[in-house]
């Protein structure tokens, strides 16, 4: 991570916050595979991926409090400022992102394994695109994050280069939009279904929980633009809207 300024700081200190925040990202690959176990425990009916995920979070709440004490303890030492500094806060924002979804995917997990205790009579195959759209708007997040922490600053501050963040984060927006537009679709056929009240809110939690999952990941993009431009954006429906400065460049 060769930010401009480089005498500012020692490549030692440079070469610890890569690492940290290369090791916040990982925190983000191990949600990604959460949500994909779940997924398939959903429409595979599998109680054993279920149990699976449960286990897994309690990992997910180490890391999460490791990796906060190491950003805040950078934070403390470090003296650093710029985009060293958004850099170190993105590392601790995204730890707690991470930990909040992955507790979403437990959830859900322990939802699922009531559900299979009750007769199967929804056609969960119907809520596949609210599962799709949320994995997709997750693996664009993390992307986005990826490219932040590993790209060098020259190629960060080039403006191709900030366009290219500022697309994908609009794109996280639109699709995050689509989920929203889904989830009020389903609630509508689950409603009209002939289901017991017990399952129907049983899958209507599932469903909001993977609302907010994909909430979450508008969350990450919006903090990877602040800590590349300074500048807080907010998705606001299909855009991504600006919200706040603080008048700090790169």
């Amino acid at each position: 991570m060769e930010y401009k300024k480089s005498n500012d700081i020692s490549n030692f200190k440079k070469e610890n916050l890569k690492i940290y925040l290369n090791n916040v990202l990982k925190m983000g690959r191990i949600v990604q595979g959460m949500f994909y176990k779940f997924k398939d425990a959903y429409f595979e009916k599998d109680k054993n991926l279920c149990n699976e995920i449960i286990k897994q979070d309690d990992r997910l709440d180490f890391l999460e409090t490791k990796l906060e004490y190491e950003g805040l303890s950078m934070l403390g030492s470090q003296n650093f400022t710029g985009v060293y500094l958004k850099a170190t806060m993105l590392g601790i924002k995204m730890s707690y992102i991470f930990e909040n979804m992955g507790d979403l995917c437990e959830k859900n997990a322990k939802l699922n394994l009531e559900i299979l205790k009750l007769p199967q009579l929804v056609n969960m195959l119907s809520f596949e695109d609210i599962f799709s759209q949320s994995q997709k708007m997750l693996t664009l997040s993390l992307k986005l994050l990826s490219n932040f922490v590993n790209l060098d600053i020259q190629k960060l501050i080039e403006e191709e280069s900030q366009k290219n963040f500022f697309l994908s984060a609009k794109e996280i927006c639109f699709l995050n939009q689509d989920v929203n537009s889904l989830l009020s679709a389903f609630k509508k056929i689950l409603y009209r279904s002939k289901e017991q009240t017990k399952t129907i809110n049983l899958h209507l939690n599932v469903l909001s929980n993977i609302e907010q999952f994909a909430d979450f990941s508008t969350n990450i993009s919006e903090n990877v633009i602040w800590a590349l431009s300074g500048s807080k954006y907010k998705c606001r429906g299909k855009d991504l809207e600006y919200f706040y400065s603080y008048e700090e460049e790169l």
